[in-house]
């Protein structure tokens, strides 16, 4: 089965396996991962900060929360990339503010958005790339949230993961059979090459949305039984303090538009 449907986390009580903690590492040298009930409410508390607060010192709050749970997971080159993305935006924001050119506003206004924006989608990669798909299910489940609304989301949060694979797989594909895509052909054609990416990947996805319905009927959705979980989730004393900290962003952020602050 592949990979992007399996690990719903959740099975009917009469077939459970042995249950496993997900605050233990799995293996040796595994990554450290926040529980994924608080990044759920860390990354909305990061949006609802963006919304009240609209000074550069929220912002940089958020992004300093991000960069801290990134160095908590231990994704040490994705705190360079990523920061290194901001500062690219920060940069192209101030320079076109600095023109002084009204042409130029709506770009200027459109690049401070996407930096803004930023912390939020740093987080949110990095509970991508370190929760398992049966934790946030588990995570989904313990915050009653309802069955279909659990698969919707556990759909979207392997949805771009997914699809990175599925073309990786055709690029390499391409590549063996000469026709690689490069500025070269892309250049000479575009219609072409965009043809040769999309229907292979077309048609995969068709495949992995009918392996994903199995998983699903597999896994006991729309049972009446009691659903049970593999996973065990636990929440430590770093997870409380990413809890407080967001907490603590978001009432100042809220103060500061209120103008109490």
């Amino acid at each position: 089965m592949d990979h992007s449907s399996a690990g719903w986390g959740s099975v009917p009580s009469m077939q459970m396996p042995p249950a496993r903690s997900s605050t233990s590492p799995a293996a040796e040298g595994a990554p450290r991962r926040i529980d994924p009930r608080v990044s759920i409410v860390v990354l909305v508390a990061i949006n609802v900060q963006m919304v009240l607060g609209q000074g550069m010192s929220s912002e940089l709050a958020a992004l300093a929360l991000a960069v801290a749970a990134m160095a908590y997971c231990r994704r040490y080159s994705s705190i360079v990339r990523w920061v290194a993305l901001y500062a690219v935006f920060a940069v192209a924001a101030w320079a076109l503010v600095m023109t002084r050119d009204m042409a130029f506003s709506p770009v200027a206004a459109s690049v401070s958005m996407y930096r803004r924006i930023l912390p939020a989608f740093m987080f949110g990669s990095n509970m991508i790339a370190t929760t398992r798909l049966g934790e946030l299910g588990c995570a989904l489940q313990a915050l009653r949230v309802p069955g279909s609304a659990s698969v919707a989301l556990c759909v979207a949060f392997r949805f771009l993961p997914t699809m990175g694979c599925e073309f990786r797989a055709v690029h390499e594909a391409m590549r063996v059979r000469g026709v690689a895509l490069s500025p070269k052909t892309l250049a000479c054609h575009p219609a072409r090459t965009a043809e040769r990416y999309l229907v292979p990947v077309v048609a995969r996805v068709g495949m992995v949305a009918d392996e994903l319905g199995n998983a699903v009927v597999v896994r006991g959705m729309g049972s009446s039984a009691r659903r049970t979980s593999y996973y065990r989730l636990g929440i430590g004393a770093l997870d409380v303090l990413f809890l407080a900290v967001s907490a603590a962003m978001v009432v100042l952020a809220g103060c500061s538009a209120a103008g109490v602050l």
